[in-house]
């Protein structure tokens, strides 16, 4: 086995475990969030729906900028997310379709240790190591997920916008 068809193994692995996490999450579950008794912005509200949109906001701008020349920019992701939230399968269907567009976006890659443009500001990365990042992701925020479905119960109260959350802290990176 190749490197590179390790990393794309790992990365079927860690997004089986995501799907595995998300498998039967209802609506009221995706809004529900823990209290906020820190002082950490954790990239989302602490909700199911905050967190899957986060993981397919990331697979949406990092296939773009590591991959395709940034074809698709946070700003348009937000618009994305803001036609749709806060409705659960829509947020479902755009992970899922973020997903197909971050393993189509380094399918034809052709030297894993190529440095590759980043949207992060540790700068450009070897593509290894972003497949391996986002490979990691994935089984990172699997594990939050399964937590706090267990931790949170429901909620009928709709989550704050991520679509503002990306227009906040997003409008200052260079993809914006």
């Amino acid at each position: 086995m190749t490197a590179f068809e390790l990393l794309r193994r790992d990365a079927e692995y860690a997004w089986k475990e995501l799907q595995g996490a998300l498998e039967g999450v209802t609506e009221a579950q995706a809004w529900a969030t823990l209290p906020h008794l820190g002082p950490d912005y954790l990239h989302t509200d602490a909700s199911i729906f905050g967190i899957t949109l986060h993981i397919a906001g990331g697979k949406w701008i990092n296939g773009s900028v590591c991959f395709r020349d940034t074809e698709i920019r946070w700003h348009e992701i937000a618009d994305q997310i803001e036609a749709f939230e806060p409705a659960w399968e829509p947020a479902l269907d755009y992970l899922r379709r973020g997903h197909e567009y971050w393993m189509d976006s380094w399918s034809s890659l052709q030297d894993i240790e190529e440095i590759r443009p980043t949207n992060w500001k540790r700068g450009d990365l070897p593509a290894w190591q972003i497949l391996q990042i986002i490979n990691q992701h994935d089984s990172y925020h699997a594990g939050q997920i399964t937590m706090l479905r267990y931790a949170i119960g429901e909620s009928q109260d709709k989550p704050a916008s991520v679509a503002e959350d990306i227009r906040t802290y997003c409008k200052d990176l260079k993809a914006w």
